[in-house]
């Protein structure tokens, strides 16, 4: 599994297609595609933890692309800081178990594992 973390709008699909042969890809949602794009929009579904471990399992290679949230001002809302901090570790915990992880900030892809 690959990990594409980054701004929105900064260019992770582009990069995935370019530099890891990305063909397919669903939009924030778990299915037989091998690339998910706006990950952080499946971590508050239900039953989100064992729907990421079953496709996984069935797509060991995939390319898992995530916008980063974390950045800027920390919220008022009780519900947006769970929300920052969810995506947060569940980014951690992929990239512990990625084969590579990149950070796309402007269209250019970063190696950090």
């Amino acid at each position: 599994m690959i990990l594409v973390i980054g701004p929105l709008g900064h260019g992770k699909l582009t990069f995935a297609k370019d530099e890891l042969g990305v063909s397919s890809y669903s939009d924030g949602a778990f299915s037989d595609a091998p690339c998910i794009l706006h990950l952080e929009k499946l971590v508050f579904s239900e039953g989100f933890e064992e729907a990421l471990e079953v496709y996984l399992q069935k797509c060991p290679d995939a390319v898992l692309l995530c916008d980063e949230v974390g950045s800027g001002i920390v919220p008022l809302d009780p519900s947006e800081r769970e929300y920052r901090e969810k995506v947060g570790r569940t980014c951690c915990m992929l990239a512990k178990r990625a084969s590579a992880v990149y950070r796309v900030i402007c269209g250019i892809g970063t190696r950090l594992k």
